[in-house]
């Protein structure tokens, strides 16, 4: 955690805010919004931001997943405003500010985000590593769509990141983030020689899914 970061704040979003994300599938864990601030901290080193806005973008940014994937982000976003500490803790400009952010953090949107922190949590939000990745989209299909099969998994895998990760995919990156290029240039490697994403594939079921599946 940021030694800059309002240990007031802090304390209110670990007690109240970030227990919530264990009540979703294991993909959108607590240990998913923690590195989601981790990779925020890391990326605002590079610009004069708030510090304390950044960390509360992160923290919200996926609330609304509680009701719901399809517009989850809208969700987020006003539970954040109807939040009683929140609306005392931060200038009306500043909730703006935080509910536009985690507004435009999906990486889908059609739009550019409208400020450096919805730029931020949206490049955070990526995290494109590719075990995380993989683990994240097999957890949800055995959990979400009740794929048991490990040969169905790596092909549901294999065409998702695909999708969304692939050359065709149409990524668009809103901040010169180097770890984001590099790990989707990573990627694309794998798809590109699939005995290697079938190995890593196999490895990740067996360490972390096939309790799952069972």
């Amino acid at each position: 955690m940021s030694d800059v970061i309002n240990k007031e704040l802090q304390l209110y979003i670990e007690q109240h805010i970030i227990p919530q994300y264990d009540l979703l599938d294991e993909s959108h864990s607590s240990i998913h919004v923690e590195q989601v601030i981790q990779n925020s901290f890391e990326i605002m080193t590079s610009y004069q931001v708030n510090q304390d806005v950044v960390y509360t973008v992160a923290a919200f940014h996926d609330i609304g997943m509680l009701y719901g994937r399809k517009l989850h982000e809208v969700k987020s976003k006003e539970i954040f405003e109807s939040d009683e500490y929140m609306r005392t803790y931060f200038s009306l400009d500043e909730i703006k500010i935080i509910g536009e952010a985690i507004e435009d953090h999906r990486a889908s949107i059609d739009y550019e985000p409208r400020s450096i922190y919805g730029k931020i949590i949206s490049e955070a939000d990526r995290d494109i590593d590719f075990e995380r990745i993989l683990i994240r989209t097999m957890q949800y299909a055995v959990q979400k769509k009740k794929i048991t099969s490990q040969s169905t998994l790596i092909k549901e895998a294999y065409e998702y990141m695909n999708t969304k990760y692939g050359p065709d995919s149409g990524i668009v990156f809103w901040l010169n983030y180097s770890k984001n290029v590099n790990k989707l240039n990573h990627i694309h490697y794998l798809l590109r020689n699939k005995n290697d994403f079938e190995k890593i594939c196999n490895e990740i079921y067996q360490k972390e899914i096939r309790r799952l599946a069972l």
